[in-house]
């Protein structure tokens, strides 16, 4: 009788060895127990800026990086404990009065830096580690009303070179949507008026893609004005749109102090937010409230993802139902 086939089983590993002496320990990495608060920094700024960040992005880490060495008082970065971020962000909250939302963006800086002080081995884990983002409150749109608009472009004083700057700032942030930095980065070259349009290259944006932004005819005609000015003042050398009345870069946040300095004069600063990103807020609702496309939206102000224009949409159907009750309400009391 033939013998069945039989399933061949191959040999393999069932039990374990004994461990015992042999037991294999945690590698203990290259931790320098001794490196200081600042050579850590330096070490993890060498490796950023060999990686191309920007200095304005390297500059608000060491800030927010120092100030927090400082509030610790810790000289080396392996003494500082999960237990001091803690204090650090309780002080912030409560003593300072940061909200939670400005808490978290410091908390990303440091989270950051920290987590590069691992990957340089310089520490073997991060106190950040057990550290969360703060719980913030639903994100809250600050757009301006054509009202506050109008009272706002009123205290602008077209007689002046920086009055009639600021004048033609404001309505290029409002008719664009470009980014406070974008309009301070903004060069002459960038304008392409043939074509109506701006643009920007990757340098001069925040996620590093260049994109295209059009231009109404009504902006064109200031920059042209604008533009012919600057250059009779200053020369023909001159490259960026934007300058002081030296002819010189303007500072990151003077367009945001003289937007504030406006809404103060015109008695709306309880109002309102009159800042730049609030004309960037008033820009993309004014635009879907048009009959304007998420995607097209989506471009123009230079969004990596469409979740980040999507939250427009909900303040744009508003503005819809506010401008239909306007009419129709109108139209029963005539």
């Amino acid at each position: 009788m033939p013998r069945k086939n039989r399933r061949h089983v191959r040999p393999g590993i069932y039990k374990r060895r004994e461990v015992g002496q042999y037991r294999i320990e945690p590698k203990e990495g290259k931790l320098d127990k001794n490196i200081t608060t600042a050579e850590a920094l330096e070490t993890v700024m060498e490796t950023y800026r060999a990686e191309g960040y920007r200095e304005r992005t390297l500059k608000g880490y060491c800030d927010y990086y120092e100030e927090f060495i400082e509030y610790v008082g810790k000289y080396k970065v392996a003494d500082i404990t999960k237990e001091d971020i803690r204090k650090y962000i309780n002080t912030l909250l409560e003593k300072r009065g940061l909200s939670p939302v400005t808490v978290n963006i410091r908390l990303a800086s440091l989270r950051s830096i920290f987590n590069r002080f691992v990957m340089e081995d310089i520490l073997i884990d991060t106190p950040f580690k057990a550290i969360r983002k703060l719980k913030v409150d639903e994100f809250k749109m600050y757009a301006l009303s054509d009202l506050q608009i109008n009272k706002l472009i009123n205290e602008m004083d077209l007689t002046t070179f920086s009055g009639y700057r600021d004048y033609v700032m404001f309505h290029t942030a409002l008719l664009t949507g470009m980014r406070s930095n974008e309009l301070t980065a903004l060069e002459i070259k960038d304008i392409d008026f043939s074509k109506k349009r701006i643009v920007l290259d990757g340098s001069k944006n925040k996620n590093r893609r260049s994109r295209i932004v059009p231009l109404p005819d009504y902006l064109l005609s200031e920059f042209e004005q604008w533009i012919t000015e600057t250059r009779e003042n200053f020369g023909e050398d001159v490259t960026l749109m934007f300058v002081n009345q030296f002819g010189e870069e303007l500072r990151y946040d003077r367009f945001r102090k003289r937007l504030g300095k406006y809404a103060k004069q015109a008695g709306i600063e309880k109002e309102c937010r009159a800042s730049p990103h609030s004309l960037r807020h008033t820009f993309a609702i004014k635009f879907l409230s048009s009959g304007g496309d998420l995607k097209s939206l989506q471009k123009i102000l230079g969004h990596s993802e469409l979740e980040s224009t999507e939250v427009y949409l909900k303040y744009s159907d508003q503005m819809v139902q506010d401008n239909y009750n306007k009419i129709f309400n109108n139209e029963q009391n005539g």
